[in-house]
């Protein structure tokens, strides 16, 4: 192929999964040059996202269900489906944090990346260790520890009334605070963060009460454009106070904002991006799935018929395909999923070649393994 066009080889190139183009590093320097390229790399994302392609579900064990240091697990688990209805065994997936005696938590995840960090409950004046993470090509990069606290803040600590913000780049290997601060000063975060169209997303809530033992707020929604560095609020669909139990999510590429009642997990999409008038009802699941409190929405089905939920309770959690006009649930069976992941956190990534220059995820067990069939020899 060496003399075709470099156009007709990115053609081709960019429209392979993730690791047939890391086999094909090693054909000549011109493929491995054009591979590791910035904009192939941007390229083949593109695509990935835009024909739904090479999506892989990470599993990983979460905290509450860790009793003790033994119970900590060394594996994630992975599971790749080529289509949206169909699933491959669950392989073991060694994660760049294990040290054996902390917990690893999935804090976020986009565009194929995963950013994991050690759960700890103790107070500390550093962030908590953390690491962004491409699974599928086994790359990590770990950030750099930075001082959250002052020594002396530690004899009082305060609840939170302000926040300093900052942002970390890859490229600089750096930490750098910001101009532009957290705008809602008395406040409380709702709902974990959701990354779409280069921005963060929060729920955050304001006017808080304790009423009937749940705490009740107005919930608006907080973006953070990363390109220009600045905060914008956005109402929700819903502009009385509500319990705070509330959710948001990436679904479809959109946002989704699932509110929670007693019965119910009401779910929205907003379907132009930071339009508050372009809130969707899209399901509205009943009280026949009441024992889990919350329904994590991950995927549609190809028909759009059917959604999969990660759904967790108390004590566990489970996948399941839920079928929006007829409100029921069917369990989703992976095989090779351990039974000990019986309360997880759920990643769905993309095939993706970023951080194709990081660090790599070397698992001790397959390490110990190659020394021993080399002395063999």
């Amino acid at each position: 192929m060496s003399h075709l066009p470099v156009e007709i080889i990115t053609k081709i190139l960019f429209r392979l999964p993730v690791k047939s183009l890391l086999r094909f590093l090693c054909v000549s320097k011109s493929w491995y040059d054009l591979t590791k390229h910035p904009a192939f790399i941007k390229l083949h994302l593109h695509r990935s996202i835009g024909t739904n392609r090479d999506h892989t579900l990470i599993f990983g064990k979460t905290y509450k269900a860790c009793r003790s240091y033994s119970a900590v697990p060394r594996y994630f688990v992975s599971v790749h489906f080529p289509s949206k209805n169909h699933f491959d065994k669950g392989l073991k997936l060694h994660q760049p944090l294990y040290c054996g005696r902390r917990s690893i938590r999935i804090l976020g995840y986009c565009h194929g990346l995963v950013c994991i960090y050690h759960k700890t409950q103790e107070i500390t004046i550093w962030n908590p260790l953390i690491a962004i993470w491409n699974p599928l090509i086994r790359k990590y990069k770990i950030l750099l520890r930075e001082r959250i606290l002052k020594p002396s803040d530690l004899k009082n600590v305060q609840p939170l009334g302000e926040f300093e913000v900052k942002v970390y780049s890859l490229r600089l290997d750096s930490w750098r605070k910001i101009e532009d601060q957290w705008p809602k000063k008395e406040c409380k975060i709702s709902s974990t963060s959701a990354s779409l169209n280069g921005a963060l997303h929060w729920l955050v809530a304001e006017d808080i009460s304790y009423d009937m033992h749940r705490w009740m707020g107005l919930v608006c929604l907080l973006a953070f454009d990363l390109a220009i560095e600045k905060f914008q609020v956005f109402k929700t669909l819903v502009q009385q106070k509500i319990d705070l139990e509330t959710g948001l999510e990436v679904l479809k590429g959109q946002l989704c904002f699932i509110e929670l009642t007693n019965e119910y997990n009401d779910v929205w999409l907003m379907k132009e991006s930071r339009e508050a008038s372009s809130w969707t009802r899209i399901y509205k699941i009943g009280p026949c799935l009441r024992s889990f409190s919350y329904c994590k929405p991950l995927m549609f089905s190809e028909n759009e018929k059917k959604i999969l939920l990660e759904m967790c309770h108390l004590k566990h959690t489970k996948l399941v395909w839920y079928e929006i006009e007829k409100n029921r649930e069917e369990s989703v069976k992976i095989q090779n999923l351990p039974n000990s992941l019986w309360k997880f956190g759920t990643a769905t990534c993309v095939g993706s070649l970023l951080l194709l220059d990081g660090h790599n995820v070397i698992d001790p067990a397959e390490q110990k393994k190659k020394k021993t069939n080399k002395r063999k020899r």
